[in-house]
């Protein structure tokens, strides 16, 4: 059935106009209310979301699942990657997987962190005071994403093990000094405890967290080296 031109005009017309209401209704039922971040421990809700959730299509829940989840991401610094999961038609869900950074030393104008195996994986001219600072740990020269150049392992293991003690108790120190001979100190505010060497840290940092609430308003030097694990 051949159609007149004035009647191909009101199909087509009545047709974007179905179309045009159907991306409406779309858009308004499954206009985003909520947004939930799981995961993140280096930046706050607020910032995941302005980060993640960039562009008109963010407010879908359909479709912001689709286009915003990452895998792989080089411009959030400390963000391997994250997904976006839709949970009702209102809420989605922002999963972020963080890398794997225990510490940073200094490096010429900037701060390199590392993970547990002491690789390069992350560069920043502004320090995270939520990852521990290492001072003492001298490098050379580094490659992203090779092993940092350290002499002595063991220094490296020290540090991965302070890390996760300050991981598992909430307290880390403004930073960690390693001097020549292996000693280790602490800082807290007016407070340097010594560690001593690398043995019982465990030990002696239960000891130290006990004491440290006791002596907030103090300064001086707390003395630890000898604490063992008999006494």
């Amino acid at each position: 059935m051949k159609l007149s031109k004035k009647n191909q005009l009101k199909v087509t017309g009545l047709i974007a106009v179905l179309l045009l209401a159907g991306v409406i209704f779309f858009f308004t039922y499954y206009q985003v209310d909520e947004v939930q971040v799981m995961g993140s421990s280096h930046y706050s809700e607020k910032q995941i979301k302005k980060m993640v959730l960039r562009g008109p299509m963010a407010s879908n829940s359909v479709l912001a699942p689709m286009i915003y989840t990452k895998k792989n991401t080089k411009d959030v610094p400390f963000v391997e990657g994250y997904t976006v999961t839709r949970l009702n038609r209102h809420t989605v869900c922002v999963s972020v997987k963080e890398k794997d950074i225990v510490g940073c030393i200094p490096y010429l104008d900037s701060y390199i962190y590392f993970d547990r195996n002491g690789t390069f994986i992350e560069s920043s001219t502004e320090r995270n005071e939520k990852i521990p600072f290492f001072d003492g740990i001298k490098v050379k020269h580094v490659i992203y994403n090779e092993e940092l150049p350290i002499k002595d392992k063991m220094v490296m293991n020290t540090a991965v093990a302070l890390s996760t003690i300050f991981q598992k108790n909430d307290k880390i120190p403004d930073h960690i000094e390693f001097s020549d001979d292996g000693q280790i100190s602490l800082l807290y505010g007016d407070i340097t405890v010594k560690l001593g060497k690398d043995e019982y840290l465990e030990d002696k940092m239960t000891r130290v967290l006990a004491i440290l609430p006791l002596i907030s308003d103090k300064k001086g030097i707390l003395h630890a080296e000898n604490v063992n694990d008999n006494s």
